[in-house]
C-alpha cells in the first residue's frame, strides 16, 4: 500500500543529492527466512544501516552483525547490549517526544520519546563506509565472532536460567501424595 509513497521519497531524497549515488533497493513486502539470510550475504550488500527510533532488542541487527559486514545504527535502545562502538558505528542523536499523529493508545503512548539521529552523524557515517569500506571489515568481524559466541541460543539460554534461578524464589520440591485407589464396584 506504501510501496509507490516510499519510491516517491527515495527518488525526492536522490534529487537532492549532487554527484553520485550508489544504487538504492527497495525491499517491500514479506520476505522468507531464507529470502532473509540470501539477502543478508548477497556480494552487493556491504553494510545495514539502521536509524531506528526506538527497537527493543533488535534482532536484524544481531542476525546481520553475523555475516561480518559493518554495520550503521542509532546508538540507542536494545541493540547497544551487543553492538560495541568500537566494532560498528553507533550514530548519536536526541530523544525527541512522539509527534501527537504517531500516538497510538496503549502502544505508543502520547508524552513518549523517540530517538532521532543526528542528519551529519549519518552523512558522516555513510560517505565513511562508502569511501572506506575495507578499514570496517576487521572490526565487523570481531563482531560477528564476539556475538556469535556470546549471544546463541544456549548462551541465551544459560543466561535465562541463571536469571531465573538468582532471582525467582526456590520452586516447590515435588512431594508425593498418597492418595488411595478408588475401588470400583462389580458390575
Amino acid at each position: 500500500m506504501d510501496r509507490e509513497p516510499v519510491l516517491g521519497k527515495l527518488d525526492d531524497i536522490r534529487k537532492t543529492v549532487r554527484g553520485s549515488l550508489p544504487n538504492i533497493y527497495l525491499l517491500h513486502g514479506d520476505i522468507s527466512d531464507s529470502e532473509m539470510n540470501e539477502l543478508y550475504n548477497h556480494s552487493k550488500v556491504k553494510c545495514m544501516i539502521s536509524l531506528t527510533k526506538g527497537e527493543g532488542f533488535g534482532r536484524p541487527l544481531l542476525e546481520f552483525s553475523l555475516t561480518n559486514k559493518p554495520i550503521i545504527a542509532s546508538a540507542w535502545s536494545g541493540q547497544v547490549d551487543f553492538l560495541d562502538r568500537e566494532l560498528c558505528i553507533l550514530v548519536g542523536g536526541s530523544l525527541q517526544e512522539v509527534h501527537k499523529s504517531a500516538a497510538i493508545d496503549k502502544v505508543i503512548i502520547s508524552g513518549s520519546k523517540w530517538f532521532t539521529p543526528d542528519d551529519q552523524a549519518v552523512s558522516t557515517a555513510l560517505k565513511n563506509i562508502y569511501k572506506n569500506h575495507k578499514q570496517f571489515l576487521i572490526p565487523a568481524k570481531k563482531l560477528g565472532f564476539r556475538n556469535r559466541n556470546e549471544f546463541s541460543l544456549d548462551k541465551m539460554q544459560n543466561k535465562l536460567s541463571d536469571i531465573l534461578t538468582n532471582n525467582l524464589p526456590n520452586f516447590p520440591t515435588q512431594i508425593e501424595l498418597n492418595i488411595p485407589k478408588l475401588v470400583l464396584p462389580q458390575l
